[in-house]
């Protein structure tokens, strides 16, 4: 079968569907996309910015057919313009960063074709204090590794 989608776009956007599907949290407001783009995490945003970030990808030869599944690093940052000062605001966007890791933890999408292999908060701080203090924005990150099946 001819690939119609780049595996990589296909797990960028059916996990940007499941982050929007979320009922735990409101989404009113918060921007959820994509990007095939290095995400400056210093960049001045309005609300709370959800940005999927595709960091590799790599085929896993695991058969003798021409096309075989791949696998991605995928980096979720979560990130609002906020005072380290106010620790509500700061406390509800470490829950709502907890709530996007749990909407995609474990999660395969209803065709079977995406699947959550791995799904671990950033080894940095949650917050990065640094960030947080010096510039005044919320930034937390989880990373997942995904597998999409072979068209």
């Amino acid at each position: 079968m001819a690939v119609t989608i780049a595996p990589a776009i296909e797990a960028c956007q059916a996990l940007v569907t499941r982050i929007n599907a979320g009922t735990a949290y409101a989404l009113a407001g918060y921007v959820v996309d994509y990007a095939d783009q290095v995400i400056d995490l210093l960049e001045q945003v309005s609300g709370v910015r959800v940005d999927v970030e595709p960091q590799d990808e790599t085929q896993l030869d695991e058969t003798l057919t021409p096309e075989d599944r791949t696998s991605h690093n995928i980096k979720v940052y979560v990130r609002k313009q906020c005072l380290a000062t106010d620790q509500d605001a700061v406390d509800a966007l470490k829950l709502f960063t907890r709530q996007v890791f749990q909407q995609v933890n474990n999660w395969d999408s209803a065709n079977g074709r995406v699947r959550v292999w791995e799904c671990d908060p950033d080894p940095i701080q949650k917050p990065d204090k640094d960030i947080l203090r010096l510039n005044s924005i919320f930034v937390a990150s989880v990373n997942l590794r995904v597998e999409v099946e072979a068209s």
